[in-house]
């Protein structure tokens, strides 16, 4: 069982699903990563705005694969 103070679930409209089911097979090619994982690095990409400035993002890509 997952410890529940680690995650959080979060609702989604079914047509945001639908389309992150899309984005989760072309987020990083050659890698069909789960909806939660998607999200964790589109999220991560986006990062701080530290993150933004020095160009930082890529970082969570690589964690990914």
């Amino acid at each position: 069982m997952p410890n529940p103070y680690k995650y959080k679930s979060i609702s989604l409209k079914t047509s945001t699903v639908s389309k992150l089911n899309i984005l989760a097979k072309e987020l990083i090619p050659g890698m069909h990563l789960s909806n939660a994982k998607a999200v964790e690095v589109m999220i991560d990409t986006i990062g701080s705005p530290e993150d933004r400035n020095t160009g930082n993002s890529n970082e969570t890509v690589k964690k990914a694969t």
